[in-house]
């Protein structure tokens, strides 16, 4: 129970910051602005978070050891795109992030660039580490490493946006699956739009 409440404040205190930082804009409140709006002290809120950036932006994805071994390894299912996007979505909290909660976020980063620029290096070494980690696995050269990052990770942002434009339609781990099942039928031969099967030329 102490650690689901200390979730919960957490997370309290996060959509407080995110709120303020739409509003005001980051630069237009403190610490100290946060903590009244949250009714704790400043110490207490920093038992929750380490500093102001982190309350609006929450933790920043990360790869843990464990999702690195289990990656480098081969899995976990052994399909190297499954296991990726696998992993991609335990980096972004798995389903527990709803649409209100990326909302939230999109609209901190819309209305405070600067903070876009913080992002997006921070998702840039995630995607480095992730290619080299891709690519240490068996047969999987760094080329193919990058692409299959790049198509995963474009599979999983479309299905973040479609998960803020309609929250009933799934969760973000049921979308992914969808739109990569999508992905795959166009990029086949036989799904792809527009495509016809040539005929054989060769004496039947």
């Amino acid at each position: 129970m102490a650690n689901s409440a200390t979730l919960g404040r957490r997370q309290t205190i996060i959509a407080a910051a995110q709120r303020l930082a739409v509003k005001r804009g980051y630069s237009g409140f403190t610490v100290e602005d946060l903590a009244a709006a949250v009714g704790c002290s400043r110490r207490t809120l920093f038992n929750h978070v380490s500093s102001k950036e982190e309350a609006v932006l929450g933790v920043l994805p990360e790869i843990t050891e464990e999702q690195v071994g289990v990656l480098r390894a081969g899995g976990p299912t052994g399909d190297l795109v499954e296991d990726l996007v696998a992993t991609i979505i335990d980096c972004l909290g798995g389903d527990d992030a709803t649409a209100e909660d990326w909302q939230r976020l999109q609209d901190v980063v819309r209305r405070n660039p600067e903070l876009l620029v913080r992002v997006q290096d921070h998702l840039d070494e995630l995607r480095d580490s992730l290619v080299t980690h891709l690519a240490a696995r068996d047969g999987v050269s760094e080329e193919q490493a990058r692409i299959t990052l790049s198509v995963t990770a474009a599979v999983v942002g479309l299905a973040v946006e479609g998960l803020i434009e309609d929250p009933g339609a799934g969760s973000l781990r049921e979308r992914t699956h969808h739109n990569l099942a999508l992905a795959r039928e166009v990029l086949s031969p036989a799904g792809r739009p527009g495509t016809t099967a040539r005929r054989s030329t060769q004496p039947g």
